[in-house]
């Protein structure tokens, strides 16, 4: 097999391949994905009785060769006698449509292996879509995106369901699984590439949808509307009421549900105002909510007794505000909607990132009697602000005359409810006494606030400016009313030195490049402009002037374009305290 492939598949292969790239990263970030530079191919697989190479590759002259590609075929047929799809029968279906599927499941298998070979050489996780005749070939999609995006994301652990249907664990599965569809229908048309009409909120709407299929399947049964009857319910007021609440999606003859009553004429999801008048009934938190099976509404129940709360046959719709609700199953949250526009929720305080702050400021401290508080202070019904003070003594009697100044004294979770119930802060000491409690905070105006944010954060950040010119330990736990969880200071984590380095590694190899390939260098170029709070100042000048560089030689070969990228700084803030040594 050659190792080039130096014969174009379609004359707009490239331009259809960076234009799929750059839809594939505006939809992930507008679901709120992790910040990532998606990698797209195109493999190209001859016709049997075409001429031409037998595989091409889109990009050329990447680390991919068709060589690497040594016993695709016989690895494809292995993989297709594994398709649990292959077991699902379409008795008195048309000729056509066994043929079609027994296609599709070809080629699954085929792209399948292809996407194996693609993670051996890259370490990236690839999917890969369905195959299109172009020319001489079959064209195949393969979208890459780095494990740990995919493994950060909240997701279902389910891979089918029934035994045999595909699941779409997560938003951003479904986004790539969107992209995949619309790439293989877009190869299709003639001249692929030229009018790439892909809309990153549709693609968004798919994806949800898909994920709200699946978790339909996985509670027993079919995929239903539901999607679109929770967008309904969501914005349908009650008596001029936005409403509250919660379904179940639960089989009808789940085990893991108990029925408080049963309707003896279920309601349709379709039925938005008699729905909403229904979900009076519910309640928000753990408790009664509406019992569905995806279709219709059943009756009122609560999870059962000794049940798993994360077993992935029932799944919890929370209606949270006006237009708003999340899917959730067990304590994991898979996505949130807000007028039918589905995002990743916004990650939880994890507790290594709490521990690393506190032990950053304060040297001494005790890590597990302040995440006690942390974590019932995260569960305060209207927000809190809980201030760990490394003079918590002092600074309640600077503060006594606003606040309500305390013994030192170790609070547990009840009293931390009743305690953060009132205006004011808590303020602790950093082995987790309070000293302090309804603390109405002083500071000095900063420019790190936020006039979109609520008079609590600002005020937190105004005092954390003036601790800081006090040279006064603090961290502050903020936490507001809609939930959104704030860890102040936002200190940027620890990265390992090796993965610094690497990144300027790759620019450089990528600025050595002859002839100049553009989008190698801003592939290397993003990762290091989004972390570039890590690198020295000498560091810094060296990235700008291979970036001027790389535009100097661009300009030389007659391109009439120059993109003004705003020149990296470096960051006073940054030390060798934010770099791991292996």
């Amino acid at each position: 097999m050659p190792e080039t492939s130096p014969v174009l598949m379609w004359g707009f292969q490239s331009l259809f391949r960076g234009s799929l790239e750059f839809e594939l990263k505006s939809s992930l970030e507008l679901i709120g994905a992790p910040d990532v530079e998606p990698t797209v191919f195109l493999i190209g697989v001859r016709k049997a009785g075409a001429s031409g190479h037998p595989l091409c590759i889109e990009p050329e002259g990447g680390p991919i060769v068709p060589a690497n590609f040594e016993g695709l075929g016989d690895r494809a047929i292995d993989l297709y006698e594994q398709d649990p799809e292959r077991e699902i029968s379409y008795s008195n279906a048309p000729q056509w449509i066994h043929e079609r599927k027994e296609h599709e499941s070809r080629g699954r298998a085929y792209g399948m292996a292809i996407g194996e070979v693609l993670e051996e050489q890259l370490g990236l996780r690839f999917f890969a879509g369905l195959p299109a005749p172009v020319n001489d070939y079959f064209v195949f999609t393969l979208v890459g995106i780095p494990s740990w995006v995919l493994d950060g994301t909240p997701q279902l652990k389910s891979e089918v369901a029934a035994g045999r249907f595909r699941v779409t664990r997560s938003l951003v599965q479904g986004v790539v699984d969107e992209i995949l569809r619309l790439s293989t229908r877009e190869l299709r048309q003639p001249n692929a590439g030229t009018d790439l009409d892909i809309a990153p909120a549709a693609v968004a709407r798919a994806a949800a949808e898909s994920l709200m299929a699946s978790v339909s399947m996985l509670s027993g049964d079919v995929p239903s509307t539901l999607f679109d009857g929770m967008n309904r319910l969501a914005t349908t007021r009650y008596e001029g009421r936005v409403g509250t609440g919660t379904l179940l999606l639960a089989a009808a003859d789940s085990d893991q549900v108990e029925r408080s009553i049963t309707l003896r004429e279920p309601v349709r999801i379709g039925e938005g105002r008699t729905l909403r008048k229904m979900l009076e009934m519910s309640t928000e938190a753990d408790g009664e909510a509406l019992l569905s099976d995806g279709h219709i509404v059943y009756g009122l129940g609560h999870l059962g007794e000794g049940q798993s709360p994360d077993s992935e046959s029932v799944f919890r719709l929370i209606v949270t505000d006006d237009g708003t609700w999340d899917l959730s199953c067990g304590d994991v949250r898979l996505a949130t909607v807000d007028f039918g526009a589905p995002r990743v929720p916004a990650p939880k305080l994890q507790r290594s990132r709490f521990d690393d702050v506190c032990r950053r400021v304060f040297g001494d401290c005790d890590e597990n009697a302040l995440w006690e508080l942390a974590v019932a202070a995260r569960a305060a019904e209207h927000g809190t602000m809980l201030v760990i003070s490394g003079r918590a003594d002092a600074e309640a009697e600077r503060l006594g005359k606003q606040a309500i100044p305390v013994d030192p004294t170790r609070l547990g979770d009840y009293f931390v409810t009743r305690v953060t119930s009132i205006d004011g802060a808590v303020l602790v000491d950093p082995y987790g006494y309070c000293h302090a409690m309804g603390v109405i905070l002083d500071g000095t105006a900063t420019d790190r606030g936020d006039r979109a944010r609520g008079s609590r954060y600002n005020s937190g950040v105004r005092y954390l400016a003036s601790a800081k010119d006090r040279e006064l330990p603090t961290v502050i736990l903020l936490v507001s009313e809609d939930g959104m969880i704030n860890l102040l200071p936002n200190l940027p984590a620890r990265i390992r030195r090796a993965a610094r380095d690497a990144m300027l590694e790759n620019l450089r190899a990528a600025a050595e490049v002859d002839p100049i390939d553009g989008e190698a260098f801003y592939k290397a170029y993003r990762p290091v402009q989004r972390d570039a709070f890590y690198f020295s100042p000498e560091q810094i000048d060296e990235i700008n002037a291979l970036m001027d560089d790389h535009w100097n030689r661009r300009i030389a070969e007659g391109s009439n374009i120059r993109v003004a990228e705003q020149r990296l700084k470096p960051d006073p803030d940054m030390c060798d305290e934010y770099l791991i040594d292996d």
